[in-house]
Parts: structure tokens; sequence; C-alpha cells
């Protein structure tokens, strides 16, 4: 994989998604012809080594772009942060040379501070389906919090209800953008189903099934899918004016 072009392609979609409002970023139909056919072939490289991350990337970029009513591409910012996850994925596996068992610091610099602080040292003892674990503990933890500040004294929800009521999509209590618009709207829709859909999903790996044993490589993408979702939550904390 050509590795110059692969970082130009990760620098092109994250000075898109370091805008204020990336659902606002408006491309050419050649941009995005472009931007889908690199997509297109990092993917088929990487189909080998890496089916997941081919798999994630070839479905992402069906939906990365909407069409507004002058034919350009409207982002989609969720569908963008995962594209940009699997390009680091792809970029820092590709510098290491080799698979190790336990990620370079530099692949810890891309999850999420709270998560690091709950799920490192798990990760490097081996305990992988622990530290993935306690990621998604730790979101849930936070997302409780969060409702605890804003309604005091109620009663606080748990897991998936915890985060469809903070996240709602009629009356949140934190939001992501406004939501007054179409793209806003689907916005705090697609995070609200992604938290609701990680807590029953992702929150305990091992009460799924007793035999299941999670690798180092899915026990990583598991903390970055959590640090990715921390990490939104971090913008909707900001962008709705709330103290923690």
């Amino acid at each position: 994989m050509n590795s110059i072009w692969l970082g130009l392609l990760i620098t092109e979609l994250r000075n898109i998604a370091s805008t204020s409002y990336p659902c606002n970023v408006v491309m050419s139909v050649n941009n995005v012809v472009r931007i889908r056919d690199n997509i297109i072939s990092i993917a088929n490289e990487c189909s080998s080594e890496e089916p997941q991350i081919s798999r994630l990337l070839l479905r992402a970029k069906d939906i990365l772009f909407s069409n507004n009513q002058l034919g350009q591409g409207m982002v989609n910012p969720v569908v963008l942060g995962e594209i940009i996850f699997g390009l680091d994925y792809l970029a820092a596996r590709q510098d290491t040379k080799t698979k190790l068992p336990v990620p370079e610091e530099k692949l810890w610099s891309y999850i999420h501070p709270l998560i690091k602080n709950v799920s490192k040292k798990l990760y490097e003892d081996g305990h992988y389906a622990n530290a993935a674990e306690d990621a998604f503990i730790e979101l849930n933890d936070r997302v409780k919090h969060l409702y605890a500040i804003i309604k005091p004294g109620e009663k606080i929800p748990d897991g998936d209800t915890a985060m469809t009521t903070v996240f709602s999509t009629n009356n949140p209590l934190v939001e992501f953008c406004n939501r007054s618009t179409e793209t806003g709207y689907n916005k705090q829709k697609g995070y609200m189903q992604m938290l609701a859909g990680a807590m029953s999903a992702l929150r305990n790996p091992k009460a799924h099934s007793n035999a299941e044993i999670l690798s180092a490589d899915e026990g990583y993408r598991r903390l970055a899918t959590a640090s990715m979702l921390m990490y939104a939550i971090d913008e909707a904390v900001e962008y709705s004016g709330i103290t923690e």
C-alpha cells in the first residue's frame, strides 16, 4: 500500500473533520468521486490482511456523502469519523510493519484519555475482553453522570435507555449539533443509535458467550469504537454548554 497516497487521503479527510460543522461541508461531484475511488482502492488493497477494515471502508464510502439540491456532496460526519479511524488504523499498522499483540504508543494516542485510563493496563496485560468492557462501562458512566447534572435528584437510567434518553432526537438533554436541519437531526439520531447499540452489543463481551475470547486486534477495535463515541460526547458537551 502506498503510504504517501494513504497519508494524503487521511490529511484531506481530517481537514474536513476539523471544520466547526463538518456536516455543512459541500464537495464537488468530482471530489466526491475521487475520494470514493481512493477509499475503494485502499479497501481492496487491505482486504486480505485487514478484512474487517476493508469491509468498513467499502460500506462507509457509500454513505459518506449525500447529494443536495445542486447535486453536490454533503458530508456525513459520523461516517467520516469511521473512515478516518479505519485509515488511521491501516497507517499505524503499516508503520509497525508487523502485527504486534499490543499497539505501540502511537496507536494509543488515538484512544480517548478516559478510555485509555481505564483500559490500557488491562489491554497490555492481555485482558482484551476486560479492557473492552471497561471502556464501554466508562462511556456508560459518563452519560449517566451527564444525566445527573442535568436532572439532579431524578432516577438515572442505564445502558441503552440512558443513551436514548440523554441523546433523544426529539427532546435531548445533550445535543451534538443544530437539529433544526435534516443533516443535524440525522447526526443526533445516528450518534444516539450508535451509543445505544454499543451498550447492547459491546458493553459486556464476556457475558455474550462464555466461549468468546477477544483477540488483540478485536479488543483494540472496540477500544477505538468507544473512543470515537467518547470524543463525540466531548463535542456534544461543548456544543450544549454543559460543565461536567
